[in-house]
């Protein structure tokens, strides 16, 4: 929102119909500006959604990190099984 005395030295200096018509873009350009704007409880809002997401997003870690470990195991007492197996295939 222009000031009073903004607008009277536009008006002296472009007339008072120009001035009026700057007066009213600039007033719609800063009502628009206003409305574009996050406000306090929009970036709020989106914290707590991005917050939510990066939860999920930790509990999906955690189970591919355990489902790893699963394998790991897995494949440890397979080939512990294996190399023991040779052992004693070896020794007959």
């Amino acid at each position: 929102m222009l000031l009073f005395d903004d607008g009277k030295k536009l008006e002296k200096a472009v007339g008072e119909e120009a001035a009026k018509t700057i007066v009213e873009v600039l007033e719609r350009f800063d009502e628009s500006q206003r409305s574009a704007s996050a406000s306090k409880g929009d970036l709020r809002e989106t914290e707590l959604r991005l917050m939510k997401e990066i939860d999920g997003v930790r509990l999906e870690i955690q189970k591919a990190k355990a489902e790893t470990i699963k394998w790991v195991a897995g494949i440890i007492t397979a080939q512990t099984v294996a190399i023991i197996a040779a052992i004693i295939a070896l020794m007959k």
